[in-house]
């Protein structure tokens, strides 16, 4: 008997101050997915889909000092 496996994924949904938007990952990729909030026809999609590659920026280790300045 042959062992059939389905794949599966999960999403996460939640309130932000810009509106509900779903989370989730596929093959190590992550994806945002909105509300359209531009949709004025039928044939326009209820969501969109984003990818999701923000990286939170680095803060800044050491502030500048006077001695760092070049004059």
């Amino acid at each position: 008997m042959s062992e059939n496996k389905k794949e599966k994924w999960g999403a996460w949904k939640r309130e932000t101050a810009k509106g509900e938007v779903i989370n989730f990952e596929l093959a190590g990729v992550k994806y945002s997915m909105w509300q359209n909030s531009y949709k004025t026809e039928d044939k326009h999609p209820d969501y969109v889909i984003y990818v999701n590659d923000y990286v939170k920026p680095v803060e800044l280790q050491q502030e500048k000092t006077e001695s760092d300045l070049p004059f």
